[in-house]
């Protein structure tokens, strides 16, 4: 097709091969899509042979029963007049509001009889929905995305020969008989995340398949649920058989036992654990401690950890927790998420990663993009910060800013610690390059491990501080603060302190401001 010739009037779209049309057509809305079978008999064959049935762009906030009503009629009449032929290549409903459970599972089945390979289902009904059982048992889906409010009711028998991708929101499982099976007839799976989801009366939930990348647990609201309401993971044991897992997210209460097998190729693990130890006895406590201890040596391989301030503050109830806790050699990269209230713990895992290079605390979770743009040593903002010092100063861990014992919900810096951290804090950061504050406020705990890591650290590169909203250097003692940290000793004569540059720029106007009030 020579398409320089000029010519007037000629419909070059439509001679398009019906591939590319569709392509072109995938990234509109679906009523707009509808809406080109009136240009001519070709777009209107075009249109009833779309492979991406998308009606998720089509959504109301809060829609109407009126405007529900019209969704399914629009549901229903696009799949009544599409093609017995064509396949569909994804099929995905977003609707807020109660749709007739009858009519949904109608469309579903059409979508498996068509050959459906990715279906994503997001909906709040009036009540928990049982889906057809033709989706649990479809030959040609590879991606399935369940998101159901208040819940939706599994099988009790599934089988997807060819499914890579599982994302469960909102699932209700109450039947041990399939759980044992049930990775067995995904032979192909590769990343499963459930969130949300409930386990009623099962005593162990089994994951396991040999093809298993990645795999999230997302259940921070259980820990809320009223003590006795046996429907998470608290009641359960967690069993995972996965090989080749390379990334592994948890956060959620903590289960009554964990047996994972080791995972020798994992990349990154994010172990968040929700526990309140002013509601649990002393022998609980310990037994939390010596769970988590447990799941931290399955993921002794791992690269990059990320661990929440609530799980250190269980593990510290740990006895013997030093030689409880495995050597994480490969692991690089540690970020510390929360605030940190048991240093013990810190210490105790710092002195298992012996090969660490970089150091984050962190007070929210941070993305995966966040950790590879800081982990990578990216801070495009940043500027240098002043010269190094030969001055001393008392190591972190002496500070009395922090409260100590069991009574204080895990807040502690005792002599445990000390007794650590004293007899050979060096040891902690043998091979560490970059420290990153992200959202620095300037509390004791921040300043301890500040001092404590440029004091020890003697191959410290770099020394990243971002600022938090509720420090903004408008104050006289926010001011000192900062230029004594900046003047804080450093075992590293090529450590340098890196900055925010509109940090640096207030920093500079309140020094200033400050030496006019002196004059």
């Amino acid at each position: 097709m020579d398409l320089n010739k000029g010519e007037e009037g000629v419909d070059w779209i439509s001679n398009l091969p019906d591939s590319l049309i569709h392509h072109i057509l995938s990234f509109l809305n679906i009523k707009h899509v509808a809406q080109t079978s009136v240009l001519s008999k070709r777009w209107s064959y075009i249109w009833i042979t779309v492979p991406i049935l998308d009606f998720q762009d089509w959504v109301c906030i809060r829609p109407t029963s009126s405007e529900t009503n019209k969704f399914m009629d629009f549901v229903d009449g696009t799949l009544h007049r599409r093609h017995s032929g064509a396949n569909i290549q994804r099929f995905a409903i977003t609707w807020y509001n109660n749709l007739n459970e009858y009519r949904v599972n109608s469309w579903i089945f059409n979508a498996v009889r068509s050959n459906v390979q990715q279906v994503t289902l997001r909906l709040i009904q009036n009540e928990p929905m049982i889906i057809t059982r033709s989706l649990f048992t479809c030959e040609s889906l590879i991606s399935l995305k369940l998101n159901v409010v208040p819940s939706v009711c599994f099988p009790n028998y599934i089988s997807f020969p060819k499914l890579k991708c599982l994302e469960l929101d909102r699932v209700a499982f109450s039947n041990e008989y399939w759980n044992e099976k049930l990775f067995s007839n995904c032979p192909v799976l590769e990343d499963f995340s459930m969130e949300h989801c409930t386990w009623f009366g099962i005593p162990s939930f089994c994951i396991s398949t040999p093809a298993l990348k990645h795999f999230k647990i997302d259940n921070w609201e259980d820990e809320w649920l009223p003590r006795g309401e046996d429907d998470g993971l608290r009641g359960c044991t967690l069993k995972v058989d996965a090989p080749n897992l390379e990334t592994f997210y948890y956060n959620g209460s903590i289960a009554k036992e964990y047996v994972l097998t080791t995972f020798p190729l994992l990349l990154r693990a994010v172990v968040q654990f929700r526990f309140k130890p002013y509601v649990a006895t002393r022998e609980q406590r310990i037994d939390h401690g010596a769970a988590i201890s447990q799941f931290l040596r399955a993921l002794v391989n791992v690269k990059r950890l990320s661990v929440s301030g609530d799980t250190l503050q269980a593990l510290s109830f740990a006895e013997d927790l030093l030689e409880k806790l495995p050597t994480f050699h490969n692991t690089k990269d540690l970020i510390v998420y929360e605030e940190v209230t048991a240093d013990k713990a810190l210490v105790a895992l710092l002195k298992a990663t012996p090969n660490l290079e970089s150091l984050i605390f962190y007070g929210p979770l941070p993305s995966d993009d966040e950790e590879e743009d800081y982990v990578a040593g990216s801070d495009a903002d940043a500027a240098e910060g002043e010269d190094n010092h030969d001055s001393e100063d008392d190591v972190a861990g002496s500070d009395s800013d922090a409260s100590e014992g069991e009574d204080n919900h895990g807040s502690e810096n005792d002599d445990w610690t000390l007794d650590v951290v004293t007899a050979d804090p060096e040891c902690l950061f043998l091979h560490l390059k970059s420290v990153y504050f992200l959202e620095f406020s300037g509390i004791p705990m921040e300043i301890r491990w500040l001092k404590l890591i440029l004091k020890n650290a003697k191959a410290l590169q770099a020394m990243s501080i971002s600022t938090c909203d509720k420090f903004l250097f408008n104050t006289r003692r926010e001011v000192e603060l900062m230029v004594e940290i900046l003047s804080l000793p450093r075992a590293s004569t090529s450590c340098v302190f890196k900055l925010p540059s509109w940090l640096v720029s207030k920093l500079d106007q309140a020094l200033l401001a400050d030496d006019k009030d002196n004059d």
